[in-house]
């Protein structure tokens, strides 16, 4: 599987369009920041947070603060630059970081998962 998108060479938010993954195909985002292997995008609702190399949704924030804190929180948890799948354990820490950011997973749109992430 090849990455929907490049993870963002700056180590702070900055400008960068990419991909999402939606249930119609990729789509792009022309006014998104990134930061590493995450991409951030408002929309009616929240900000989303994106795991930029599969393009899917990682949760939606109330705001771009939380989106911001998010990504710091769960960045050194687990090796975001990769299509592989994290353990239980580690997920569950993930999901649980997020939720303190005040972080939601919807469940209309597709989102990361780690059994969507299989090593190509």
């Amino acid at each position: 599987m090849l990455p929907l998108n490049t993870p963002s060479p700056s180590s702070t938010w900055a400008p960068y369009p990419f991909l999402i993954a939606t249930i119609v195909g990729p789509m792009a985002v022309d006014f998104g920041a990134a930061r590493g292997p995450f991409g951030l995008h408002g929309e009616k609702g929240g900000w989303n947070l994106t795991h930029l190399p599969t393009g899917a949704l990682i949760g939606v924030a109330p705001n771009i603060e939380a989106a911001m804190d998010a990504a710091d929180g769960i960045e050194g948890i687990w090796d975001w630059s990769t299509f592989g799948r994290p353990d239980a354990a580690t997920w569950d820490v993930i999901v649980e970081t997020l939720r303190s950011y005040g972080v939601t997973r919807p469940t209309d749109r597709p989102a990361w998962k780690p059994v969507l992430a299989t090593a190509a």
